[in-house]
């Protein structure tokens, strides 16, 4: 087996115990010793904890983000069914549903306190709000949807229920539960359709 490569390996470790722990409880110490490398190779790669994360955010976070948050449709697929399997395969998405959005969660932890976070984490929502935004608008365009909708507005609506959605804590979460509560959504949407 092909041993991963250090900065790699500091990347990976470091968006799980993020992801599930959160930046402020998340130690150096901890990621060192999950990737079992000594303190000064991970200097060798990052200045410290604050410069490790933020590359993890690019290369790891915003990558998994367009795993799942998928707002671009096939040319012979409507936007409703795009965002009927949107959701269909966020909800197959075990650590998703269990710790929530990462994007969410370290926007809701670290833009108010840190400004070079606000910029990369808001950055990256608002591009994931213009992509909804163009995805309604070609429903829009194409006749799926009534010009009554207003497609800024609502994908702002779309990605807050969803946010909201998925903050619910570990115990009150599940497939099922995300399921459910995704259809309100899609039925608000409906309501615009020819």
């Amino acid at each position: 087996m092909k041993k991963q490569p250090t900065r790699e390996k500091l990347l990976d470790i470091t968006f799980d115990e993020v992801y599930i722990h959160g930046y402020t409880a998340t130690s150096v110490d901890t990621i060192l010793k999950k990737a079992g490398i000594p303190k000064g190779s991970m200097y060798h790669h990052f200045k410290g904890k604050k410069e490790l994360v933020l590359a993890m955010v690019q290369e790891r976070l915003f990558v998994k983000m367009d795993t799942f948050f998928i707002f671009k449709r096939e040319a012979d697929e409507t936007v409703m069914q795009r965002l009927r399997d949107t959701y269909a395969a966020m909800s197959k998405n075990k650590p998703l549903v269990t710790y929530g959005c990462p994007l969410y969660r370290l926007m809701v932890e670290l833009s108010a306190v840190d400004r070079e976070f606000d910029t990369l984490l808001g950055g990256r929502a608002k591009q994931l709000h213009q992509e909804l935004t163009a995805l309604l608008q070609s429903g829009i365009d194409d006749g799926e949807f009534t010009n009554k909708l207003d497609a800024e507005s609502f994908a702002r609506f779309i990605l807050s229920a969803t946010w909201g959605i998925l903050s619910m804590p570990p115990s009150l979460s599940s497939s099922r539960l995300f399921l459910e509560q995704s259809r309100f959504i899609l039925e608000n949407l409906e309501a615009y359709t020819h």
